[in-house]
């Protein structure tokens, strides 16, 4: 993780909101850039949402400095994209899986679903895992406030709302799409935050299959135990917040099905599971996913 950038500001604090990715998504496709003059207007927002939007489009892979990105191209097209509304709650969790498990930079985010493997914990201990890593990092350190706000925004971004009545739904039109992940939760009278670990609505066995083919594949791997497949940095238990038996049920199920039966199997050998993938290609799983939602 050290090689990551620090990357701890850039979203003016906003957490995206609905219809921020698909608008940033359509004003690169359509040939502009998010410091033209006119993207205030094209986008419908003020200007430091303009960069928060920029942001988050970097951060979830959907966008580069030139253009759009394949994946882009594949989640968010208009005419064939697999969810070009973000309709479909594998979109999210993908969505979370590609922001977290990213190489390029580290942020609040990939910090605590990679790394923090407490089931609850307050804001100073994640404070305390952000500065280490921005220590070990090259450059100038990261200020203080500027991680805190980051904390924020991340809080923001996966705690669900909890006001009642015209309030709540008021802030729900601010609110991001993640929250109805349900992975983080404030505890109420305390300053701690807790993780819900378990299995996850929403979650498909293809998104898990993909997340666990995109790993092994960053590790040079073809299998791997079960217990560093669901606890070590960045593996996909870890980020889905997953237990074992939700992790193994999604393998069982890619196993048993006549298209993938042959690229997903756990095996057992004096004690120890392994998890097993030899699909060429993970986008197949996605595609063959979306396809059979049409």
């Amino acid at each position: 993780m050290t090689s990551r950038r620090p990357r701890f500001s850039g979203h003016q604090t906003f957490s995206f909101r609905y219809g921020w990715l698909e608008k940033g998504y359509q004003h690169i496709r359509g040939g502009r850039q998010f410091s033209d003059p006119d993207a205030l207007t094209y986008l419908g927002v003020g200007k430091n949402m303009v960069e928060s939007i920029k942001y988050w489009c970097d951060a979830f892979g959907l966008v580069e400095e030139h253009g759009v990105t394949s994946f882009g191209e594949e989640l968010l097209e208009p005419q064939n994209g697999w969810d070009p509304c973000l309709e479909d709650d594998a979109s999210l969790w993908l969505l979370h899986w590609k922001m977290c498990s990213q190489q390029q930079f580290m942020t609040a985010a990939t910090l605590l679903f990679g790394e923090m493997h407490k089931p609850e914990f307050n804001c100073d201990d994640w404070l305390e895992l952000l500065r280490q890593h921005d220590s070990q990092s090259q450059g100038k350190a990261t200020s203080i406030p500027t991680l805190e706000r980051d904390i924020e925004c991340c809080i923001k971004m996966y705690a669900p709302l909890k006001n009642a009545g015209k309030k709540r739904v008021l802030e729900m039109s601010y609110a991001c799409p993640f929250q109805e992940l349900g992975l983080l939760s404030l505890l109420e009278g305390s300053s701690m935050l807790r993780f819900s670990i378990g299995p996850k609505s929403g979650l498909p066995p293809e998104i898990i299959g993909y997340a666990i083919w995109d790993y092994l594949r960053s590790n040079d791997r073809h299998g791997l135990r079960l217990s560093e497949l669901m606890y070590a940095d960045y593996a996909p238990g870890q980020i889905f917040m997953l237990d074992e038996n939700s992790l193994v049920e999604a393998v069982m199920q890619l196993h048993q099905s006549p298209r993938w039966g042959d690229c997903f199997n756990l095996t057992a050998s004096e004690g120890i599971e392994t998890i097993l993938c030899t699909l060429p290609c993970g986008e197949d799983l996605l595609r063959a996913y979306y396809t059979d939602m049409e």
